[in-house]
């Protein structure tokens, strides 16, 4: 089994907005690649990296 590991990876985007800053890690983990929302001590996971952004804009406070 293959896992990377949060902590030793630097995030694929970082989204800013008035709510504050959220980070979008990638991770796989065997054949599947996931992807990390963190947000403060909230962290979610998605399969999808499309779902990884909305989140993280709804998080960071970017929705229009």
């Amino acid at each position: 089994m293959t896992q990377s590991s949060l902590t030793d990876e630097s995030p694929v985007a970082v989204i800013e907005g008035s709510k504050g800053t959220v980070e979008i890690y990638e991770k796989i983990v065997d054949t599947i690649i996931e992807y990390t929302v963190k947000f403060g001590d909230q962290v979610k996971v998605y399969n999808n990296l499309g779902e990884a952004y909305i989140e993280a804009g709804e998080l960071a406070g970017t929705e229009s």
